[in-house]
């Protein structure tokens, strides 16, 4: 059985986004949805730690709209393909949209026809794509992996682009995160985050530093970002694990 394609759905409103992932399955196979998200926020730190092949996102959207969503990804990890769907026929957010590379500008209502072609260009970039997987130079893919994790527990406290690390490693980024989850068990940025949060749990203990303090040394420019991150890996915020 052939490899799917990952897609994630953001829309805040929740049946529309179950509608938007099930017309996706039902017209071509080769996709299948991983996960919805119900702000724009939420799809970025999903797709950080699902990396998606394809996000399909709403424009208007609370905490975070579809086009800055997009500019995030493109930002975050240039080998994830976007498509807007909109209830908006307006040629400034479809001018926004094309500016960060999204693939397709889809309308609400979805036509059936325009998903279909929309999904087969999408389909035909992925496939491609998977014809350049293998590794430019001679190091195994094991050797690649055991780079990327030396280079992360060396700079977890750093702005980590992955797309980078990839080319560094001269391999493609899908083909960096199918290699490092088939050793590791898990995608490179999952792998980073926990262990920025060990190294987090560890800096705890030393109650002379603040939240903050201890958010930025493991690589987390925001507070609330690192404690939201912290409390969904854990079960426990920062300032909760620090009573325990």
């Amino acid at each position: 059985m052939s490899q799917k394609f990952k897609v994630l759905v953001a829309d805040d409103e929740k049946l529309i986004a179950q509608n938007i992932a099930r017309k996706i399955e039902q017209t071509n196979s080769a996709f299948q949805v991983v996960a919805k998200a119900g702000t724009g926020l939420e799809a970025l730190e999903l797709a950080s730690q699902l990396m998606p092949d394809v996000v399909f996102s709403d424009i208007k959207m609370p905490e975070m709209d579809g086009i800055e969503l997009i500019g995030k990804l493109e930002q975050h990890d240039s080998s994830i393909l976007t498509v807007i769907v909109s209830g908006y026929n307006d040629f400034a957010y479809a001018r926004a949209a094309i500016q960060h590379r999204a693939v397709d500008y889809l309308l609400k209502p979805i036509n059936s026809n325009d998903l279909q072609q929309a999904l087969s260009k999408l389909e035909s970039i992925l496939l491609a794509r998977e014809q350049q997987l293998a590794p430019r130079r001679e190091e195994s893919p094991r050797e690649v992996v055991e780079n990327v994790l030396i280079y992360l527990r060396e700079n977890y406290a750093q702005q980590i682009d992955f797309s980078a690390i990839a080319e560094q490693q001269a391999v493609s980024a899908p083909y960096l995160s199918r290699i490092f989850k088939e050793q590791v068990g898990m995608t490179p940025s999952k792998f980073l985050a926990d262990y920025r949060m060990q190294v987090a749990k560890k800096l705890l203990q030393d109650t002379s530093l603040s939240v903050k303090e201890v958010a930025t040394r493991v690589g987390f420019s925001d507070q609330f970002h690192f404690s939201k991150t912290f409390k969904q890996l854990t079960g426990l915020s920062p300032v909760q694990f620090r009573k325990d």
